[in-house]
Order: structure tokens, then sequence, then C-alpha cells
């Protein structure tokens, strides 16, 4: 009825396949035309299906809805002009109609992790931070990490958190925020993740890129404690997942041992604070340690071993002998990439890789030219 006239609903509804009769009535009762919450209701609905190409067709639909959120419009952001004649929105009411639609993306982003659509979710968080001016939430950067991290994007996982934090925080992006864990915050969580997702895949130089990141701008807890013992290197990994921590020692270490290179001999045992793992999931439990002890052995090249200081289960201690060994290692192994970084710059100014080039597509032509005068021949005979 309401597709013809504005007149009232009849009373004697044919009957539909709804369980609940008033949700048909909720739905005549509405204007014609679907909202940004039956668009949000959709995008959740394909996403648990896997439909991820319904999420693609879906989501400019809700664009209008989620622009008409973007800070702009507030009365708080616009110029003083614009502001006579008319009313605007405050910005605290924007934000809540924006924190009720923000899941569509989530949902959208979910969908394109499960079927490996890295391009689409990349796409789709750009498209999303240019309608609302703001940073998507926490939980779709990181699906969105993940699925990068999965088809070994390292570099753009980089770039897509910095993408991220450079747009200035407005308002609330999550309304899902533990009370017991308010230090866990936007920043913190989106550095967390993404470092989770490059170490799960093997991408460790880019893992170490973002810690370092993190650090430097305070997103993230840097490692290095200060310590009146000149004989010691006190790195606290407290509270650290084992990946964070993984790329705090590294750059902590490489940091540290830096200045060998002068000349100077490392000369300090490198002392680990892992905690108790009171909040590990089983009590007194030491987690952390345990699969420290394992990171240090199976990851490292040559391989730290790690033995718990007496007294103390919440630290581990690495002797100065294999921090040397280790750091060997890594300058052998830097010089041998810039070896092979000035082989092929020599090899590239010299002409000589241009000259292989001309020889190897030379002979190409030739070998294409004699089969084809060989097919003509044996063509001509019979």
């Amino acid at each position: 009825s309401r597709l013809s006239m504005d007149i009232e609903t009849p009373d004697n509804v044919p009957e539909a396949d709804f369980s609940d009769s008033g949700a048909l009535y909720s739905i005549l009762e509405r204007p014609v035309g679907l909202t940004g919450q039956d668009w949000k209701l959709i995008l959740i609905a394909a996403s648990r299906g896997g439909h991820w190409k319904v999420c693609v067709g879906t989501l400019p639909f809700i664009r209008p809805y989620v622009k008409e959120t973007h800070p702009m419009y507030a009365r708080e952001l616009a110029p003083t002009e614009s502001n006579r004649g008319r009313s605007r929105p405050s910005l605290a009411r924007l934000n809540r109609k924006y924190d009720r639609i923000a899941r569509a993306l989530t949902a959208a982003i979910l969908c394109f992790e499960a079927r490996s659509q890295y391009a689409w979710a990349i796409r789709a968080i750009d498209d999303w931070i240019e309608w609302s001016g703001r940073r998507p939430r926490k939980e779709a950067v990181a699906s969105a990490c993940r699925v990068l991290a999965k088809r070994y994007r390292g570099q753009e996982v980089i770039n897509l958190v910095a993408r991220v934090m450079s747009i200035p925080e407005v308002g609330i992006t999550d309304d899902d925020a533990s009370d017991d864990d308010l230090d866990y915050t936007y920043e913190k969580a989106l550095y967390t993740e993404s470092i989770n997702a490059l170490y799960k895949h093997g991408m460790y130089e880019e893992a170490d890129q973002l810690y370092a990141e993190g650090a430097a701008n305070g997103h993230l807890p840097w490692a290095v404690m200060e310590d009146s013992d000149p004989s010691t290197l006190k790195l606290d990994l407290h509270g650290m997942s084992i990946a964070v921590a993984h790329s705090a020692i590294c750059v902590s270490l490489q940091k540290e041992t830096a200045r060998s290179s002068d000349g100077s001999v490392w000369d300090k045992d490198v002392v680990i604070i892992t905690g108790t793992g009171r909040r590990s999931g089983e009590r007194f439990r030491p987690v952390l340690t345990t699969e420290l002890q394992k990171m240090l052995q199976g990851q490292f090249v040559p391989s730290l071993a790690a033995s718990a200081v007496p007294g103390n289960k919440g630290m581990l201690k690495i002797p100065r002998e294999d921090i040397v060994a280790w750091f060997d290692h890594q300058r052998r192994q830097k010089r041998e990439r810039l070896l092979a970084v000035a082989e092929a710059m020599r090899d590239i100014t010299s002409g000589d890789r241009l000259e292989r080039a001309l020889m190897q597509s030379s002979n190409r032509l030739e070998r294409a030219l004699r089969q084809k005068y060989e097919n003509v021949d044996e063509k001509a005979q019979q």
C-alpha cells in the first residue's frame, strides 16, 4: 500500500514467512527504500555466508549514509559563515551515528580475508576513509593486514598502517573497548595485530620495522630498560605477544650492538623480563617464557641459548658469547647483501647485462627462424 499512496496498512495483511508478525508490520510502516542499517545488515549476512562479491556490490550503496557522518558536517568543525542560516549536527551526534554503521566495513573486510581478496580489502578501506573521514575500526584494519600478510605483501601492510595512523582521531572509533584493558589503545592494538600477522608468515624484517616505528611514536613499549649494572642489558617484554617480543629483541639488540661496528667489543649478558604469566590464561604459568625459549632456539641464527635466572621464573638470561656470535652473523649477512647489490650495479653500469640480453634475444630469434624454415622445407617436400 505504501508503494501506491500514503494510506495506512490494512489489518488483513496476507500471511508471510515471518516468525514474528510485528516484523512485517514494521517493514510495511517504513518509508520505501533501504536505510543505512539495512545495508549494514545485508553486508553482515553476506559476510557470514562468504559472499564476497555481494559485499563488493553492496558497499557503494552504504556510501551516502557513511558520508553524512563525515566530521566536516559537524557544527564544531564548520566555518562560522556556513553555520548561519541553518543548524548543523554536533560532532558527538555524528560520532554516534557513525558507530551504528561502522560494523558494515568490518563485516566486508572479514569476508574479503576469508576469501583472500586482498585487493578489495585495501580498496574498501581506502574508500571508507574517504567517505567517513575517520580511522576504520581496528578489527577491519587488522583483518586487512592479515590477508595482506597471507599473500606476502609486507610492504603493503606497512603502508596501510601508516595510512591509517596519518588520520587524526575523531571521536570514538570503537564502542567495544574493555574497561579491564584501557591501556590497549587503538594504536597499540593496530601495531600489535599487524606485527602478529607479519610474524606468522615469516616477514620478520617488516615486523621489526613496524615495531621500531610503533616504539618511536610511543604506541608500543620500548624493551630496553635503564640499569645501573653495566654488565647486563635488560629487556622488558612483559605483556607482549610472542611476535612483538621477537621484534623487540631484534630491534633492541641491533640498536644496542650497533656501537660494536665501531670497534668496541660487546661485553654484556642480556636479561629478558617476561613476567610470571598471571594473565596468560593459566595462572602463574610463564607461557611467554616457554615460547621465548623456543623462539630464541629456532628462529635466531645462530640460536640464542636462554636459561632461566635462578630464583626468578619470570627472567631469562642470554650469555654474551651467544650475542656476539649472533651479531657477527648479522654483520656477515649484511656485507654479503651489500656485495650482491654492488655486483648487480656494476653489471648494469658496465653494459654486460645489456649485451647478454641482446645476445639471448638474437639467439632466440635465430632459433625461431631456423625452425620456421625447417617447417617450410618439410611442407615443400610433402
